[in-house]
């Protein structure tokens, strides 16, 4: 499982966890792979925060995203350590994809999370396992971990997906 994003965001849909016409957020955005495959999810009506702490990276995003036609993308220079510029209780879901490991604070992030997410709506973080060896020497989190991260911000775990590179956790406000 989880050899190509779009099979993550395949998986996403089939669970109904992203739904056409939705407001999202890409938490760290990066080179805007997974912002693209999010705003075609969510559809002409639905909405993407792209949100990214350095701002060529976000041009880049930008640049990458242009190609596609998406008008339903909002490109924000945040650290998401601090605030994400985005509103209490008004989105339905926060996708983080390989950022926690990079964080000082990952908590700070849950926590920005909880906060902007509306009742019920659902934070989805894909992160890479300690054996994966793209990410070797760096601080890597255990699913463990990032699960009590999220327990402790009163999140419930709805799944946990697992493959020999990458995990997978969907919990619910």
């Amino acid at each position: 499982m989880f050899l190509r994003p779009g099979e993550i965001i395949q998986h996403l849909r089939e669970k109904k966890y992203i739904l056409p016409s939705i407001k999202g957020a890409d938490f760290g955005c990066g080179a805007g792979y997974f912002t693209a495959l999010l705003a075609q999810e969510v559809g002409p009506s639905g909405k993407i925060y792209a949100i990214d702490i350095d701002e060529e990276v976000l041009k880049e995003a930008q640049e990458f995203v242009s190609q596609f036609g998406l008008h339903n993308i909002k490109f924000l220079n945040q650290d998401l350590e601090i605030n994400s510029g985005l509103e209490d209780n008004s989105l339905d879901f926060v996708f983080i994809s390989q950022v926690l490991y990079q964080a000082e604070d990952p908590e700070k992030i849950i926590q920005e999370s909880r906060r902007v997410l509306k009742d019920k709506g659902y934070l989805i973080i894909l992160e890479p396992q300690r054996e994966n060896l793209l990410f070797a020497g760096q601080k890597i989190y255990d699913p463990q971990e990032i699960c009590r991260l999220v327990e402790k911000e009163n999140f419930k775990i709805k799944e946990i997906e697992q493959s020999s590179n990458y995990y997978l956790i969907v919990s619910q406000k």
